[in-house]
């Protein structure tokens, strides 16, 4: 973005830049788009919970959200009719229309052969768990395939059999593994669905949870962050960690003269899963440099840190489930979130209706005017929460709320009295009165309800 600040140093005044910002989204100005534009309020550097109300608060989530789990204390061993009931609450005969790439209609016929695939035939009467980490970036999909589906007419951008993206460094549970032993149904902290197995180091739990509870470690908190080039190992070359992603440094005795052939001053000493030929895990050094956006420890949780931090993917494209090698509405939120240490589910209905937090509700039947005196008493950073869609409330100027967000797009009113849909498909900037559906119902009529996720008053 060129701003004033910076118009000199590219032989531009000042007046020059408004023409080259464009946007059609209503009441948005180019100043809009700086976290420092929305941070000016007071009060933004305020701690919201220390570090134990944080682990209090995730512990919370664990007894009391369904969809979280806590890997270190699950069942151990299941039944045959459980893991079946597992099965089919993720892999299931769909019941809406869906179409492959080529535009031809899903049979039942290809549904039971992706049944098939998921190999309830190999289940015997008690199965055990094993444990295991992701090794890089990844995906969890709703059958063992890679095959993809769509709605009519989205028959790029939103494949109905991506669950969600998995990033480095996250602990699994191993619950099963597919017909061409490719593939496990794996749980994580907040979602269970199946992953690559090539993806995917196993480990014992001991060793798993060892390393994950080591003392010292960096959060990510770029939008990407990148290991070192490593022209001895790819496994550890230029790993791309995304946003809030926590990694066990190396102890000083650990550390050796140089790391692959490079002197280790200058960056971080991390250690990395990898995945030996026997599928296990191993763990090994590498190296991310201190200039990259890291922060040893999380990061304090305030709003100043929530906001600051979301608008580092500010135009970024929208990624339905993690496609694209980006992010959705939901995982735009869960990831700046996780760089304080929080951990929240998956899906917007579970943020909005189940997380652990104080809940501001709005009624369907509830006028505009009371909407806008609750969002009068919100602080900028709360997650606000429409059917299938979060953003971030931050902030109100000249009469107008705002929300950042990774949104599909929104309707706007013609000369003519008709309203066009325009695409965004990315984390952007908009006001709560765009149009929402082509019946005129806007952004701030779609809100449910506003969520801070703190512990309970």
């Amino acid at each position: 973005m060129i701003t004033e600040a910076n118009a000199f140093s590219q032989n531009l005044s000042p007046r020059e830049t408004d023409k080259l910002f464009y946007s059609n989204i209503p009441e948005l100005k180019e100043e809009m788009l700086c976290a420092s534009y929305w941070t000016k309020l007071s009060g933004t550097n305020k701690v919201i919970m220390n570090s134990q109300e944080i682990e209090a608060y995730n512990k919370s989530s664990i007894r009391t959200v369904a969809p979280i789990v806590d890997l270190e204390n699950y069942k151990e061993t299941f039944s045959k009719e459980e893991l079946i009931d597992k099965l089919r609450s993720i892999s299931s005969l769909q019941k809406l229309e869906r179409f492959h790439e080529d535009g031809k209609l899903v049979t039942k016929e290809y549904y039971h052969k992706l049944i098939e695939r998921c190999n309830i035939e190999g289940l015997v009467e008690s199965n055990n768990v094993k444990y295991g980490i992701t090794i890089r970036r990844t995906v969890m999909r709703t059958f063992p395939t890679y095959d993809k589906v769509f709605k009519a007419g989205d028959n790029y951008e939103f494949d109905r059999f991506q669950e969600t993206a998995v990033y480095p460094i996250e602990p699994l549970v191993i619950l099963h593994t597919s017909v061409d032993n490719k593939w496990y149904l794996a749980q994580m902290y907040n979602y269970l669905a199946w992953i690559p197995k090539k993806d995917v180091a196993v480990s014992s739990k001991e060793e798993l949870f060892h390393y994950l509870k080591t003392e010292d470690f960096i959060v990510t908190t770029g939008k990407r962050v990148f290991s070192n080039y490593n022209p001895l190992d790819d496994q550890l070359s230029e790993m791309k960690f995304d946003m809030g992603i926590r990694i066990p440094l190396a102890s000083i005795k650990e550390i050796e003269e140089d790391i692959y052939g490079q002197n280790s001053t200058g960056n971080y000493v991390v250690k990395l899963p990898t995945r030996d030929k026997s599928g296990n895990v191993e763990f090994k050094l590498a190296l991310i440099a201190r200039s990259e956006e890291i922060s040893v420890g999380y990061l304090p949780y305030t709003r100043e840190n929530i906001i600051a931090h979301a608008f580092k993917f500010l135009g970024e494209r929208y990624g339905w489930g993690g496609m694209f090698n980006s992010r959705d509405c939901t995982s735009f939120i869960m990831d700046v979130y996780r760089t304080m240490g929080i951990k929240l589910p998956r899906n917007a209905g579970q943020q909005g209706e189940l997380a652990v937090g104080n809940c501001y509700e709005m009624s369907e039947n509830i006028t505009i005017g009371d909407r806008k005196k609750l969002l009068d008493n919100l602080e900028s950073g709360t997650p606000l929460y429409m059917s299938g869609h979060a953003m971030l409330y931050i902030g109100k100027e000249k009469g107008q709320y705002y929300a950042i967000h990774d949104f599909s797009g929104f309707y706007k009113m013609q000369r003519d009295g008709s309203l066009k849909y325009y695409k965004c498909r990315q984390v952007m900037v908009s006001p709560l009165s765009i149009g929402l559906s082509e019946d005129g119902k806007t952004y701030i009529e779609g809100v449910y309800a506003a969520r801070d996720f703190t512990l309970k008053d």
